[in-house]
């Protein structure tokens, strides 16, 4: 088993009742993908091959204002991660995890969003 990952960032505004009023955050995400090794590369798949659909999603949330965006009425860190991982799962099946974070180097806070653990099977 090989875990690879991409990252990408995305610049978006936010509130959380009755938390904050309107604001915004340089959000970083880290999108984990796991599965068997390939046999003459070592990776799980083809790092580029994911770039159309990672690029999709980031689009999707770039200079948003994220309460707007169906599904993130409430853009908590958790809600944020569950939707990437929600959107991804649907193209790319290797998906394991995904992980938003937000703040400078030393001041990072986040939430990691995993797929659930497959129930293994009896003998």
């Amino acid at each position: 088993m090989i875990e690879n990952f991409k990252e990408f960032t995305f610049e978006a505004a936010h509130q959380l009742p009755p938390y904050s009023g309107l604001h915004g955050h340089s959000f970083q995400v880290q999108v984990a993908f796991v599965g068997a090794a390939h046999p003459v590369y070592g990776w799980v798949t083809s790092l580029t091959d994911l770039d159309a659909d990672i690029e999709k999603v980031r689009r999707e949330l770039h200079k948003k204002y994220l309460n707007e965006i169906p599904g993130l009425e409430v853009a908590t860190l958790a809600n944020v991660a569950r939707w990437i991982f929600t959107r991804l799962e649907k193209t790319i099946p290797s998906i394991d995890r995904i992980v938003v974070s937000r703040g400078a180097a030393g001041r990072t806070e986040g939430c990691t969003y995993r797929r659930e653990p497959q129930p293994v099977a009896s003998r």
